[in-house]
């Protein structure tokens, strides 16, 4: 179940107490350890499905949820910062030098302005992976970070071994561009343009948990993201995708000379799409083979 689905399920299935306008809940991920606060609107008893809000790159409004993670830094056991810097400089097999920075928030990622690869980070998914020579750099700076994370000894075996740790992304001051379904996104509506990748592949929006991470990574000075951002408040940034934009505000702050996260909160829509039962046999139920291999 998707984590922005917990709190109407919970509601509708009278596992929590509704109450109107907004409930309140506090979830606990127990693949993470970590929790966050869902507030889910309320209508007669139920989560409230009909809206207005709507995100880019998801069909149909629905009404508004806000999920609200608390405490997300340090995902690997260890801090916001995993190398005690928020930028450093790596070197290529050809020997050039790329800025990147590495935060951990909700899960590690790595930044680098995509104007330092001489990519363009308004371009769309499909170009940006059409591009062999950019894809592999990007791959290389991705390993190369594994290596300073300390997920293995060299950026070859990381290659190798490690695909979906840590993610990287491409990121750039805010710019007009085309949308995936062709529509304008308007340099007005943005603080900054990122390019996601996972597995190698430029994602066809931005995920969840990584735009989390970038709005940490937004407040955090020194950072290259803090550097192209243009966002008037850590607590709402707005983000250009593929297709299009969406918002996310971080609570950071600094302590000691040490950078802390609060919470980090996304809005997100949901509603139920099918009902329905298993039928299951009791041999099954307690253990044993009902079938014939």
């Amino acid at each position: 179940m998707r984590q922005h689905a917990v709190g109407p399920f919970a509601i509708d299935e009278g596992l929590i107490a509704a109450v109107e306008p907004l409930t309140s809940l506090h979830v606990l991920a127990t693949n993470t350890g970590k929790s966050y606060l869902a507030h889910v609107p309320v209508r007669d008893g139920q989560a409230d499905v009909e809206g207005d809000y709507t995100i880019d790159g998801v069909p149909g409004p629905g009404a508004r949820i806000a999920l609200e993670y608390l405490k997300p830094d340090g995902s690997l056991g260890g801090a916001l910062l995993p190398t005690g810097q928020a930028r450093q400089q790596v070197t290529l097999a050809d020997g050039r030098e790329v800025t990147i920075s590495i935060v951990d928030a909700a899960l590690p990622m790595v930044y680098v302005r995509a104007a330092e690869l001489g990519a363009d980070a308004t371009r769309l998914a499909p170009e940006l992976d059409s591009d062999h020579a950019l894809q592999a750099v990007r791959e290389e700076i991705r390993c190369r970070a594994d290596v300073l994370l300390g997920l293995d000894r060299t950026a070859e075996e990381a290659k190798d071994k490690i695909k979906a740790v840590a993610k990287i992304a491409l990121v750039a001051p805010p710019a007009s561009y085309q949308s995936s379904s062709g529509k304008t996104v308007a340099v007005e509506r943005l603080d900054l343009v990122a390019r996601a990748i996972s597995m190698e592949n430029t994602h066809r929006t931005f995920p969840a948990t990584s735009s989390m991470c970038m709005a940490v990574a937004a407040a955090i000075e020194g950072t290259v993201v803090h550097e192209v951002s243009r966002a008037e408040t850590t607590q709402r940034l707005r983000l250009g995708h593929p297709a299009g934009v969406m918002e996310v505000g971080a609570k950071v702050q600094q302590r000691g000379g040490v950078w802390e996260v609060e919470s980090v909160t996304t809005q997100r829509t949901a509603r139920r799409i099918m009902e329905g039962f298993v039928l299951v046999p009791q041999r099954a139920m307690e253990g044993k083979p009902w079938f014939r291999a």
